[in-house]
């Protein structure tokens, strides 16, 4: 059985898998490559793009990685038009490009504003070298000021800065003083993440061989409720889990995902949802690539989502949100209550003071925000 409500897809995710360095933290579909590996994947895009064509009316896209800015002048610009000739402009509301200070330059600032890209989300981590240095960034804190600088200078007036917190060794006066670096920049968006040791990276070898120490869990949250303070405190609603925005500046494109609405995904490794069916495209870049120019099936992954656990996952990703999901929008898109599909869950919640259901609507309390991941494995 499928979903009620109509959920055709207005989210297109455009995946670039290529970065100038692999971080020790990350395990992104990600590499280093060549230039002739990038302009084949460059032209594998276009013909996937053009697939597309005419198909849906694309209201948020969103190009992120991998590093996009990675690629140079012309390689961006061969990447902005493909889509522009196959998307209407007229159409989008929000358009988002992933970057990284230490490979942004005035010519792809340029290129980003005439291509019509409207925000900006620049991967900052930390404003402090040794930091920087321990998660193998290629840029400094003044590189990133710089390029928040150049952004601003060429008219964009929507830009997030993603944070990270719990690094090995970090203190609370550290991250203290990376939020306050941010905030001094006056960014639309701010996005803080906790570090995790993701399996087969080297920061998670690092942790295994006790070369580095994780933190104690107790200084991460506080670290979390130090991120809710002073981010509330400057005029930043905290209206998800690790983001924070500025009156009418939040992420359209990922509250699609939030709200476990339809997407598309175009690049290696890229995922769709669509009409309750998942899919996810050949994640090895050279694979992919020959995939297209062979017009054969991408596909590496399929499964259709029987109600019951798109119910679920409706409600998890939803309870991400700090408001939560509504009964009413529930109803209309499954045809029963959240009652009716999860009563005895919230009452043993509820007990424990961890979700509230109010005026129709069911969301994390402040106590159950800190222990969400806990919360959340009782719906599924």
């Amino acid at each position: 059985m499928t979903e009620k409500k109509d959920t055709i897809p207005h989210a297109l995710y455009i995946h670039i898998p290529f970065c100038a360095r692999k971080c020790n933290y990350c395990d992104f579909n990600s590499m280093v490559s060549d230039a002739k590996t990038i302009d084949r994947y460059l032209r594998a895009l276009e013909k996937e793009l053009n697939i597309l064509q005419g198909q849906y009316l694309f209201q948020t896209i969103y190009i992120g990685g991998g590093t996009p800015s990675v690629l140079t002048e012309f390689q961006l610009e061969k990447l902005l038009s493909s889509v522009i000739e196959c998307i209407p402009a007229s159409e989008i509301r929000e358009y988002t490009c992933e970057i990284n200070p230490g490979t942004l330059t005035k010519d792809k600032v340029v290129l980003l504003k005439d291509y019509g890209v409207n925000r900006v989300s620049l991967g900052v981590q930390s404003f402090q070298q040794h930091q920087l240095k321990r998660l193998a960034r290629i840029h400094s804190g003044d590189d990133a000021r710089e390029a928040f600088a150049l952004l601003r200078m060429n008219g964009f007036q929507n830009i997030n800065l993603d944070l990270i917190f719990g690094c090995p060794e970090q203190t609370l006066d550290e991250w203290e003083k990376d939020l306050k670096a941010a905030v001094e920049l006056s960014p639309e968006h701010v996005s803080t993440y906790a570090l995790t040791y993701e399996e087969g990276t080297p920061l998670a070898l690092d942790l295994k061989n006790k070369v580095l120490h994780k933190l104690e869990e107790d200084i991460e949250l506080e670290m979390y409720k130090m991120a809710i303070r002073y981010l509330t405190r400057n005029q930043f609603n905290h209206y998800e889990i690790s983001n924070f925005a500025k009156d009418v500046y939040e992420c359209r494109h990922n509250r699609v995902y939030w709200e476990n609405k339809g997407y598309i995904g175009i690049g290696a490794g890229a995922y769709s949802f669509l009409h309750g069916v998942r899919t996810a495209n050949e994640k090895d870049v050279s694979k992919y690539i020959h995939g297209i120019e062979e017009n054969k099936n991408i596909n590496s992954f399929a499964e259709c989502l029987p109600q019951n656990q798109l119910a679920s996952e409706t409600i998890v990703m939803s309870l991400r949100l700090r408001q939560g999901v509504l009964n009413t929008d529930f109803y209309e898109r499954f045809g029963y209550t959240i009652e009716d599909q999860f009563g005895n869950q919230i009452n043993r919640l509820r007990r424990y003071g961890l979700v509230a259901y109010e005026d129709e609507r069911l969301m994390l309390t402040e106590k159950g925000l800190f222990v969400a991941d806990t919360v959340m494995t009782e719906f599924l």
